[in-house]
């Protein structure tokens, strides 16, 4: 009798602490059910232990060698998302597909190939032909393109399924040359080097020649085919024009053998140069070494920038091939990474194959109107647009040197 009080005892302090514990914590309200805290979990879950992001690249081809810098770009932003733990928790990969130079054919056997993995979004294509070619299967099957090299028609004509970043190069055309006649007053007449194969390029040399017709200045077009090889011919017939100035909207490669070639025929004053913004490439400068200084190229972003991000890729740039980055193709796939992880992260895309579509849909929409941390620092996309400036560069020594920055006002 004596054992049960004690043991009745014990079992009543036992449970009177019991309540004191629970009523200290009754203020909280009851906890979720086990089951509700899992379908929460369940329902931001990633599906997948690895983001593999399908990319179509110029692997082949004349311009082979830019599709090697977008890689080179792309491998350092995975190095670093990968370190800093992946995205939302899983390592990233690219996957390339070849759409080789300008081919269209090939284009679209990639984006065909790259659809067929069920992909949330595709990096590319690159070139305007591929865009062109292969861009409405995308569309088709309701995924975003992320062909950031796309310029003003391709972009117009595929949005809102698209991001560029250089889809406003019209107007930073117009306000280059606007500014460049102001630097070097009285030009007349002026000889236009272009690219008919290509339609971005076409496209801002058209914004180059509206905005000469403004000034009053006469221009003369002189089409340069990618397969040029003897350049003596064109320069030849360029100087019997006898123009006061000239505008290079061509390949890097054709526009350093050319003004090499004019110099050797007599030029001397290379401020009457402008070169468009795909000019500066490793190509320009070990070809044009000596005969550069003076020109001026206009640009939308900053190949002198001091943000450390930049700094690292060009200096890796420098070590890798002799020269400074300055060209786009070298940072394209390291901030379409970039942009791919902040959307991702924002929208906690789960890559849950039964969310396909729906998750497709979220990152059209968020990618067309964000902004992100860029290479170069903080930037904003507005309908699919990246928001550049415009600058223009004095060559010195070889190398983008002074920079003046020019509001697009002064062309509208």
């Amino acid at each position: 009798m004596k054992a049960l009080k004690v043991t009745s005892s014990i079992f009543i302090l036992i449970l009177a602490a019991s309540v004191l514990c629970f009523a200290g914590g009754g203020k909280k309200g009851p906890a979720p059910a086990p089951e509700e805290k899992e379908a929460v979990a369940a329902e931001d879950a990633v599906w997948v232990d690895e983001w593999v992001f399908p990319s179509s690249n110029i692997i082949t081809g004349v311009s082979a060698y830019h599709g090697m810098l977008n890689e080179f770009g792309a491998d350092m932003a995975i190095e670093e998302i990968n370190k800093s733990g992946g995205i939302r928790g899983k390592p990233v990969r690219v996957r390339w597909y070849d759409e080789g130079t300008q081919d269209s054919a090939r284009a679209v056997a990639a984006m065909s190939e790259m659809l067929d993995t069920k992909p949330l979004l595709v990096m590319g294509p690159c070139s305007d032909v591929s865009v062109r070619a292969a861009v409405p299967l995308a569309v088709e099957e309701g995924v975003y393109s992320m062909c950031t090299l796309a310029g003003y028609p391709m972009a117009r004509e595929f949005t809102p399924w698209t991001l560029s970043f250089v889809a406003n190069d019209r107007d930073q055309a117009r306000a280059a040359v606007y500014k460049w006649v102001e630097l070097v007053p009285g030009m007349k007449k002026v000889v236009h080097f272009t690219a008919p194969q290509s339609g971005t390029w076409m496209s801002i040399a058209e914004a180059e020649n509206s905005a000469l017709q403004d000034h009053g200045i006469a221009f003369v077009d002189i089409a340069v085919p990618y397969e040029t090889v003897n350049y003596g011919p064109i320069v030849v017939r360029a100087l019997g024009e006898n123009p006061d100035g000239m505008i290079f909207t061509s390949h890097p490669e054709g526009i350093a053998k050319i003004i090499v070639e004019l110099h050797k025929r007599g030029w001397t004053d290379n401020s009457k140069f402008l070169l468009s913004q795909a000019a500066p490439v490793p190509e320009l400068w070990q070809i044009g070494k000596g005969y550069l200084d003076g020109s001026y190229v206009w640009m939308w972003f900053d190949p002198n920038s001091d943000n450390p991000r930049w700094q690292k890729l060009s200096k890796r740039h420098e070590e890798s091939f002799g020269a400074p980055a300055s060209f786009m193709m070298v940072w394209k796939g390291y901030d379409e990474l970039f942009v791919i992880k902040k959307c991702f992260e924002d929208l906690k895309i789960t890559g849950n194959p039964a969310k396909l579509d729906e998750e497709r849909i979220a990152i059209k929409e968020y990618m067309n109107n964000c902004s992100f941390d860029s290479i170069f620092g903080p930037v904003k996309i507005v309908d699919g647009v990246r928001q550049n400036p415009t600058l223009i560069f004095t060559i010195e020594n070889n190398r983008l040197g002074e920079k003046i920055t020019v509001p697009l006002e002064i062309a509208m």
